[in-house]
Order: structure tokens, then sequence, then C-alpha cells
């Protein structure tokens, strides 16, 4: 009888233990906006289709995809992009096997998607060669954070807006001087 006893004693104080002594979760504070270190990424080396895409995104790079990698993507993205992006995409390959682009504004969520995948080749036009490999990283400027894309020799040569709106506690204006940092930044991937 006592040993019954002692057994339920044991079986009542190991379940009380469990139920108040449990490891609580770390919760990580990082923000998904706040910045990141440079992720280096290892970029295709030949593009295996017939029909290729050519951005032309400043002095510093020209960036070719893969038509059929991009319509990919397009189909995960915003139905009114699907149409617009289809359309001109579809038109420009029955004319030509190569597709020129200099306008990115439909594009830019698209080709960081596939940068940062490593499906795309990247010809940096200062030395005149196709590049193996590139950085990317988030950083925050005030209330806007942007992914940059770097160069092996750390220039900028793209990047997309990626948050916008960011409000922290006690600081609910951006800083003058950090706006002023992003401009520089985004005026220079155009530059040489």
């Amino acid at each position: 009888m006592l040993m019954r006893h002692f057994i339920i004693l044991i079986l009542i104080l190991g379940s009380c233990t469990q139920l108040f002594c449990q490891q609580t979760k770390h919760v990580s504070t990082k923000a998904p906006w706040d910045d990141t270190s440079y992720i280096v990424v290892k970029l295709i080396d030949t593009i295996k289709s017939s029909k290729i895409v050519w951005l032309n995104i400043g002095k510093k790079a020209t960036i070719s995809l893969n038509l059929y990698d991009i319509l990919k993507e397009v189909k995960k993205s915003k139905p009114e992009n699907l149409k617009r992006i289809n359309k001109f995409l579809d038109s420009a390959s029955l004319m030509s096997d190569t597709i020129l682009v200099d306008d990115l504004s439909d594009f830019n969520y698209i080709v960081s998607d596939l940068l940062q995948k490593g499906k795309a080749r990247v010809f940096y036009k200062k030395e005149n060669i196709f590049v193996t490999a590139i950085s990317h990283r988030l950083e925050k400027y005030g209330k806007y954070a942007h992914r940059f894309f770097y160069l092996p020799d750390s220039r900028p040569f793209f990047s997309t807006m990626e948050y916008s709106g960011i409000l922290e506690k006690g600081k609910y204006f951006s800083d003058p001087g950090e706006l002023g940092e992003l401009y520089k930044k985004l005026s220079s991937e155009r530059k040489e």
C-alpha cells in the first residue's frame, strides 16, 4: 500500500515539474527589415535557352536572364503584372531570340529573386567580363529597406526596395542623413 502511494506521488511530482518547469523558446527580436550581412551567390555560367532577356541597368553592368525563368517568376507574382509582362515578353520574343530591356520598373522584384537564386549572368562592363559570383544584402535607410546587389569589387549595381513605411518604436520620422545616404547609393548604381 505504501509503495502504491509512493509511485502515485512520484507520478504527480513528475507531471507538475513538466508543467511548471518548461523551457521557454527564445524569440528573435530581429525584424525582417534589419540589415543583413553580405550573402555571396554563385551565378550560372551558361543560360540554357535560345530566348534570352538582356537588362541594361546602367554603366556598370548588364544582366542576362532566361526568358522562361522570368515567366515562371511572373506566374508567382501579382495578376496585374502577369498580363502586362507576359504581353510584352511574348510580343518581343516573336521578333527576336534576344530581348533588350531598359526600363526595369515591372521587372525589379523578378530580377531580384533570380539574382538571389543565382539564375542569371552579370556582365561587368568596366572589366568586360561575365562575373562568376555577386553578393547582396538588405540595408535599412530610415523607413525604407533596400536589397543591394554588389559586383565582386563591392560596387553596387542593382537594388530593389523590399520594405517601406517602417516605423520603429520611438522613431517616427526618417533621419534626413539616412535618406541622403540612400539617395547617393541609389544614384551611384547607374554611374561607372
